[in-house]
């Protein structure tokens, strides 16, 4: 925790912020019955991250306060023109506690004197904030689960679209089932367009899947550098996040160029180059395989010229029901590389929605519980999950 009285910038922070809480004062008055006082929720917008209130008035300003409570996480003391006011943090939101009858206009000014004063705290955190996630001091929240839904929502509905066109063209006549009364042509372009709709279908679809899958990809690599329990030195893990998506990956896993794993890799770069990144930005291949240059007498050719032979895209849609299916398939060999091994352990971590934290302490800890084996890392992962329910419960 940052220290006011330890540290040269909160001396004269104390000072701008004693100038903007102008009329507070710590602690309730001798008269106040706590008990008695009412609560009501602050408004989020003025009050984004309420652990501010708590930084400001009790480690920069030395305001009275308490710790936990039923329900409540930490609460502090005000008085301001004579009236008691209690700040604290409950597990269902921000709340300001104050005398049944104080008017509007009180509580107003007394809200949005304390919101101001919050923005004096920015420049130093920000500055505490680079340190210390350069050190590793930091906490990710785990939305493996989420990013995992999205992809296999726009998995399945991929899978429908493709799964419906040919039911579209099943009889063995084109015609057969046309009424004599309809020109054929008509019918037959009427199924053609439905075919060529379930087909756009299918690719919006699968597109959306690509996209979610990298999304879930990089944030499974985060959560893994964590929990393969392999220390990080100051500076490491701001290296490792300006990493390329590919080097972060064989940071955690053995994506070897020489053997079938690297192969895999490669597939993978094709997807994103092909697929997920023009998707993403406007059409633009990092290759220029999205532009076309003329050659008199011959026509429009492909910019990576060479590089297009292998490419996924080959028809009217980038992504047909075919290519669908083989990326598929690669996505599903990757998941199983992330998932065994050396790394089946480590995403068990991953699996129960841990959130990871890369200070040295708690690297070490993971790593203790993998060189346990299984029994210790459920015992941790357990252990791990009852932590996490008793601060959400605020118990």
């Amino acid at each position: 925790m940052v220290k006011a009285e330890d540290d040269d910038q909160f001396a004269a922070l104390r000072t701008r912020m004693k100038k903007a809480l102008n009329g507070f004062e710590s602690g309730l008055p001798q008269s106040c019955d706590r008990w008695k006082l009412r609560g009501s929720r602050a408004d989020p917008t003025l009050f984004p991250v309420p652990e501010l209130v708590l930084l400001a008035l009790r480690d920069v300003m030395g305001f009275s306060w308490s710790s936990r409570g039923e329900k409540v996480r930490w609460s502090v003391y005000a008085t301001v023109e004579g009236e008691p006011f209690v700040f604290e943090q409950r597990k269902f939101g921000f709340a300001i506690d104050h005398r049944d009858g104080i008017t509007p206009a009180l509580l107003n000014r007394v809200a949005g004197q304390l919101s101001s004063s919050l923005r004096l705290l920015e420049p130093t955190l920000q500055s505490h904030a680079k340190q210390q996630i350069a050190e590793g001091n930091l906490t990710l929240e785990n939305k493996y689960a989420e990013f995992d839904n999205r992809y296999r929502y726009f998995r399945e509905l991929a899978e429908k679209s493709f799964g419906a066109g040919p039911d579209a063209l099943v009889d063995v006549s084109p015609w057969a089932s046309i009424p004599k009364d309809v020109d054929v042509f008509s019918g037959l372009n009427g199924r053609l367009n439905r075919v060529l709709a379930h087909e756009q279908a299918g690719y919006f679809a699968s597109g959306a899947m690509v996209d979610a899958y990298f999304s879930k990809l990089e944030h499974r690599v985060l959560l893994l550098r964590a929990f393969i329990g392999r220390p990080l030195v100051n500076g490491d893990f701001e290296a490792f996040l300006k990493m390329a998506w590919d080097e972060r990956l064989r940071e955690v896993a053995d994506f070897d160029a020489e053997t079938a794993s690297g192969r895999l890799l490669g597939r993978l770069r094709d997807v994103k180059a092909t697929i997920r990144n023009p998707l993403a930005h406007g059409g633009v291949e990092n290759d220029g395989g999205a532009f076309y240059f003329h050659i008199p007498r011959i026509g429009a050719i492909p910019a990576n010229l060479s590089k297009y032979r292998g490419r996924l895209r080959t028809s009217f849609f980038p992504i047909t029901d075919a290519t669908h299916t083989q990326i598929c398939g690669l996505f599903d060999e990757v998941d199983t590389l992330l998932e065994q091994g050396p790394l089946e352990l480590p995403n068990e971590f991953v699996r129960w929605g841990i959130d990871p934290q890369f200070d040295s302490t708690s690297i070490k800890r993971y790593a203790k519980a993998l060189a346990g084996g299984t029994k210790t890392v459920e015992a941790l992962v357990d252990r791990l999950g009852y932590e996490w329910e008793q601060h959400v419960n605020y118990e």
